[in-house]
């Protein structure tokens, strides 16, 4: 809420939206619980008002991996929040540079995929072309992890 209002949208307080990005980042690494998880989705949408290139990388990219976090709730309310952010954003094309058609395609599989029944499994040969519609690649797995988390339900989030 206080993301939303105007009270955080002059310039100087870039340096604190950063901050809370990166704390956000902080309190949702290798976490399992899920409450703490969808708040974080909700402040890095909350952050997608902002103008600045760099914290909107930074929170398109944090919602990904959160989008293909192991656990269904946090992809299914991800998904719920960045849909409902694109479609109220007056310019979307700070965070999709590919125009009307990637946008166009990213609603359609924001809203159409079955987020929280899908096998982590099913969504990861689209995951390529969702991180492609927002001009990103996903990070490569680890050795021993995939899809941006750990395998045991925890989250890596690379800033």
């Amino acid at each position: 809420m206080l993301l939303s209002s105007d009270y955080l949208s002059d310039a100087h307080l870039l340096e604190e939206l950063h901050q809370i990005h990166s704390i956000t980042v902080q309190e949702c690494q290798k976490s399992k619980n899920i409450v703490k998880l969808i708040s974080s989705a909700g402040v890095f949408t909350g952050l997608l008002v902002y103008t600045d290139p760099e914290l909107l990388r930074k929170a398109v990219k944090s919602l990904l991996f959160l989008l293909y976090h192991t656990f269904p709730k946090v992809r299914k309310v991800t998904a719920e929040k960045l849909y409902t952010a694109i479609l109220t954003m007056e310019d979307y094309s700070p965070i999709i540079p590919g125009g009307e058609d990637h946008y166009d395609q990213i609603i359609e599989t924001l809203s159409e995929t079955n987020w929280d029944g899908t096998v982590l499994k099913e969504l990861v040969p689209g995951k390529e072309r969702v991180y492609s519609y927002f001009g990103m690649a996903p990070a490569k797995p680890a050795a021993t992890g995939g899809a941006g988390a750990s395998g045991d339900g925890s989250m890596m989030i690379i800033t």
